[in-house]
């Protein structure tokens, strides 16, 4: 008996995989704060508890563990099975075609010439020529540049392609399209995560950090100042460099949480300049619009944490405390119409990587919203601590100027970035994790 269909706890591999997939598909379409009350019902149907349900799974876990084998082919059924599924409502489009080559041609052909067969006999015994095959192939290659990984096109070209060359190790063609798409969208944002390896130090915060263009490695930079401070209550009171970065890294984070990444309050492309239908929009341009729409929950969220110690760590002017929860208040204003129009969208679109990470951004929506809420209720306030001299920072506004940068003199503690494995860095990129999850793996 195969093993996928062998029992354990009256269950086998295969259900399991089934299982898991529907566990997938109520997150995406319910959200982490929605979906375990279906999630629940569901469990149920498969006589099934989440105690249960959580013992038949770890059990077939550990078998897994124990033999690789067993745990690739779990994974190359449970792949092959989402991309069947999220192909079986979807148009035939396998005839459509592009410079007279059909869909299916192109997925034959080009799977049989991988395979090491003569290119010009494949043509030529489908009734093409040479010029009219270039001109396909090229013309199903930049129609493939622009469109998500989970469209029909995609979908169905994985398929064929698998059925027509077997000696490829794809799962269910998923592997093919997901590496492409890795390979494009890695290069495209390995600027937003160039400087991740970079320590922050009092000495680059200013260069590295607080005058990037790349909104995350701002805000990076200012949650690590402002958490320096916090730690440093032993000599921050007369530390200069300190507290002349903690006034910049304060500066910025008002301008963040109140106004945004854009140039100006609330401005910013993202979705908001979507219009109609998700579904014929061009990948690259998808992806493009992610960034843009991610980096306005993404922002306060790096920062309020820090954010609200700083008003306990004896930073804040009584003025500033104030301004400080007027900012997220204004936060708040501006980031649920955000939220509302993402909402729109996801209710709207068909196209299952899209929708995906759309569910994932409303979750990071709901998230951010909540906290800042938490905090202006929860707000915990220390008055300041002088420095030696007596001088202190007013507040500089929404939209003030800011301290200069600390000098080359100032210290060069090094304040460290929270541990992000390769794994943490795929998920952060706005389809690739999204892929992943709508595969089921």
């Amino acid at each position: 008996m195969d093993v996928m269909d062998q029992k354990r706890n009256g269950y086998s591999l295969a259900d399991c995989a089934d299982i898991m997939q529907m566990h997938s598909a109520l997150k995406m379409e319910h959200g982490e704060y929605g979906y375990r009350e279906p999630w629940q019902q569901y469990l149920r149907s498969k006589g099934l508890t989440e105690d249960r349900w959580a013992h038949v799974w770890n059990d077939w876990w550990q078998i897994m563990e124990a033999d690789p084998s067993i745990a690739a082919k779990y994974h190359t059924y449970a792949a092959q099975s989402s991309v069947r599924r999220m192909a079986a409502n979807q148009p035939n489009v396998s005839q459509d075609a592009l410079e007279g080559v059909t869909l299916e041609q192109f997925a034959k052909i080009s799977a049989m010439i991988q395979a090491g067969q003569d290119p010009a006999t494949l043509v030529a015994s489908e009734g093409l020529s040479m010029d009219q095959w270039l001109r396909g192939q090229a013309a199903w290659g930049q129609k493939m540049g622009t469109i998500s990984p989970t469209d029909p096109i995609m979908l169905q070209y994985g398929m064929l392609y698998q059925k027509y060359n077997a000696t490829i190790p794809t799962a269910g063609g998923g592997a093919v399209s997901m590496e492409q798409a890795t390979e494009q969208i890695l290069d495209k944002h390995a600027q937003i995560q160039g400087n991740r390896s970079i320590e922050v130090t009092l000495e680059n915060a200013e260069s590295e950090f607080f005058s990037s263009p790349i909104v995350r490695h701002k805000a990076r930079g200012v949650r690590a100042i402002l958490n320096l401070w916090d730690r440093s209550s032993s000599h921050r009171a007369t530390n200069a460099a300190l507290r002349q970065a903690t006034q910049r890294a304060y500066d910025i984070s008002i301008d963040l949480i109140a106004n945004g990444p854009g140039h100006g309050p609330g401005t910013g492309p993202g979705y908001e300049s979507v219009r109609g239908s998700t579904d014929p929009m061009d990948i690259h341009q998808w992806s493009d619009s992610h960034t843009q729409e991610e980096a306005f929950p993404d922002t306060v969220q790096t920062i309020l944490s820090a954010f609200k110690d700083l008003a306990a760590a004896q930073f804040m002017t009584p003025a500033q405390s104030e301004q400080s929860k007027a900012a997220m208040a204004h936060a708040i204003q501006r980031l649920a119409p955000r939220k509302d129009r993402v909402e729109e969208l996801f209710r709207g679109t068909n196209d299952v990587t899209k929708k995906t990470s759309l569910r994932s951004l409303l979750d990071e929506y709901t998230s951010v919203l909540n906290d800042l809420q938490e905090a202006i209720d929860d707000w915990s306030y220390e008055g300041p601590e002088e420095a030696s001299g007596g001088s202190g920072f007013a507040p500089s506004g929404f939209g003030g100027s800011a301290p200069a940068a600390p000098s080359a003199s100032s210290t060069g503690t090094a304040v460290t970035a929270p541990p992000s494995g390769f794994l943490a860095f795929l998920k952060s990129l706005p389809i690739i994790g999204q892929i992943l999850k709508a595969l089921g793996l």
